[in-house]
């Protein structure tokens, strides 16, 4: 059955920039922008998402580059090390709105799927010691990594902050979203089993809700 309720949700990206303390100048405020929703982002998913939400899409470029990068604490964290499980990778910054409102529905997914999805946030160029009293304000279950100098969020391609990256369990990238997502609305389940299986149809909803 597909589901009833249509709600309305604007969708929020803003363009990767230095932190407005790091620049010497205010930050511009930011733009809101409406994604019309349509089903054929993924074929024959039963799925209605939000109107005006954002969508999966397949990912269409090549693989990007394996990583490793230290956590808050300094711990070297490597991108396969949530080995089985299907992996969401996080781009994000501290000063963008729509990250922060998205961080706590990616905790709770997190917190949902009982181990069968693996989230790895990364900060993008941002210090130390902000991301720290950021996470003392906003504590996550799962890693968050520093790219100090934006090279890996450069080899993947990434220019718009928040970015989520789906990869499966045998870590080859398979679904990108360049902006908010509604994570509280999927089923971490059906979500796993698709991202394991894209490249085919499957009748079956990522929505939690009949």
């Amino acid at each position: 059955m597909l589901i009833s309720a249509i709600t309305w949700r604007t969708v929020r990206t803003v363009k990767y920039r230095v932190a407005p303390e790091d620049r010497g100048t205010s930050l511009v405020a930011f733009l809101a922008t409406l994604r019309a929703a349509s089903l054929a982002v993924i074929p024959l998913l039963w799925f209605h998402a939000p109107l005006g939400a954002a969508e999966l899409q397949r990912w269409t470029s090549g693989e990007p580059p394996n990583f490793i990068l230290p956590d808050t604490g300094g711990a070297p964290i490597a991108l396969d090390s949530g080995h089985g499980v299907v992996t969401i990778v996080h781009f994000f910054a501290t000063w963008c709105v729509p990250c922060r409102e998205e961080l706590p529905a990616l905790n709770r997914l997190s917190e949902r799927s009982d181990g069968a999805i693996n989230v790895l946030a990364i900060s993008v160029a941002e210090p130390d010691a902000r991301v720290q009293r950021f996470l003392q304000s906003m504590p996550l279950k799962f890693p968050v990594l520093l790219d100090r100098n934006r090279a890996i969020t450069k080899s993947w391609n990434v220019s718009t902050l928040p970015t989520s990256v789906l990869l499966d369990s045998d870590f080859k990238v398979r679904l990108i979203v360049e902006s908010e997502y509604a994570w509280d609305a999927i089923e971490p389940r059906n979500l796993a089993e698709y991202v394991s299986i894209v490249n085919r149809p499957l009748n079956k909803k990522l929505s939690s809700h009949n």
